[in-house]
């Protein structure tokens, strides 16, 4: 089950966490132009692996790293500008067949940016937690 819980209940946080949810819906299921419209031009990621990735992913990258169902905990935004924001959070993601499936847990931090009225995506870490 693909689900989402705040940290807190503040305009820019409510604001944010209904974006997050549609990238990592759209992402889940593979929904390229829904993710895509989410990022900015220069959006960059930087994987848990340790690579990073400029631009905006193709369907074929997001195909090679599948996810199965996500959960989203403690989503917390803060306003690091009057266009620009902070928004951290703990992803646990399931991945892998259902014979035998795998949960990967992490941290994220993503800067979003206001562009034409718009939330959008220009950066993305995750760091792999224990």
């Amino acid at each position: 089950m693909n689900t989402i819980q705040l940290a807190s209940h503040d305009s820019l946080t409510d604001a944010l966490s209904g974006r997050i949810q549609l990238e990592w819906d759209a992402y889940h299921s593979v929904d390229i132009p829904t993710h895509n419209s989410l990022l900015t031009d220069d959006y960059v990621a930087v994987h848990p692996d340790g690579t990073i990735r400029p631009g905006k992913p193709t369907a074929e990258q997001i195909a090679q790293a599948a996810i199965d169902q996500y959960s989203l905990t403690q989503l917390r935004a803060s306003r690091l500008g009057d266009e620009a924001a902070l928004a951290t959070y703990i992803a646990e993601i399931g991945v892998g067949s259902h014979i035998s499936p795998k949960v990967v847990k992490f941290a994220v931090g993503e800067v979003w940016v206001k562009q034409y009225g718009d939330w959008k995506c220009r950066y993305y870490q995750a760091t792999t937690l224990k």
